[in-house]
């Protein structure tokens, strides 16, 4: 995930400065053993892990904030908007689970180091790719002076690069959702709501999921199967198998 790099830096900054901080409450100068210096010693003591403890959690709720953030890819309004236009366009006639769970792998995605970082982003995201097409030509070959024209053929192979929308509905001409229709009105609400931080029970369940497919279609995918919902079967990553060591 994104937030790995940007987290482990940040526990190891936060983590530095709570144990330097203990460390300096661990590190008071050896004194004589008498009655006096212990009552000073221990009343010294008290404010120090006061601020121990304080700062532990203040790293602590810096840490829980900054997960938040970079979790969220929901920068803006706009955000939320795409994220309806593409329930909607993808999902409109499916289930409610049907709708968040392309909303999920909308979110997947974004949270994913091999997709763009924000949910607009995403949906409008394209990918080239290269096709081998296959034409033919003809040409007209002269003989010899007692001999016919001949026309030859010939076959050629040509790569053609194109790009390809990952939601296809965004590189299709498609009509501005009417107001009044109530599936959109659910599609902003469900956006609104995955944006709020809702449906933690679909998260759990999608929580892999990159990749869906209409059932009526076989893209033939090299991807393990996750569940399907309503008319799309749902896909993640194929992970490599990890080599017991010895």
């Amino acid at each position: 995930m994104k937030v790995k790099i940007l987290l482990t830096a940040l526990i190891i900054t936060a983590g530095q400065v709570v144990h330097a901080v203990e460390v300096t409450d661990n590190s008071a100068p050896l004194a004589a053993v008498t009655q006096e210096s212990t009552v000073a010693q221990t009343t010294d003591s008290e404010p120090r892990t006061s601020i121990v403890n304080t700062m532990k959690e203040q790293a602590n709720t810096l840490i829980d904030r900054t997960v938040s953030l970079l979790a969220n890819p929901f920068v803006s309004e706009k955000d939320v908007d795409c994220m309806a236009r593409n329930i909607f366009h993808e999902a409109a006639n499916e289930p409610e689970e049907g709708k968040v769970a392309v909303g999920v792998v909308t979110i997947n995605r974004a949270l994913d180091p091999n997709y763009p970082n924000t949910i607009c982003e995403v949906v409008k995201q394209k990918t080239a790719v290269t096709r081998t097409q296959t034409y033919t030509t003809s040409e007209e070959v002269k003989g010899g002076l007692f001999e016919r024209t001949k026309t030859v053929t010939a076959k050629h192979t040509k790569n053609v690069q194109r790009a390809v929308c990952q939601f296809s509905w965004v590189c299709q001409s498609v009509k501005k959702p009417k107001t009044e229709d109530e599936r959109w009105q659910e599609a902003q609400r469900i956006a609104q709501e995955l944006a709020d931080g809702g449906y933690e029970e679909y998260r759990a369940k999608y929580q892999d999921a990159l990749y869906y497919h209409a059932v009526y279609v076989n893209p033939r995918w090299k991807l393990k199967r996750l569940t399907r919902t309503g008319n799309h079967i749902f896909y993640g990553p194929i992970q490599p198998k990890q080599v017991a060591s010895n």
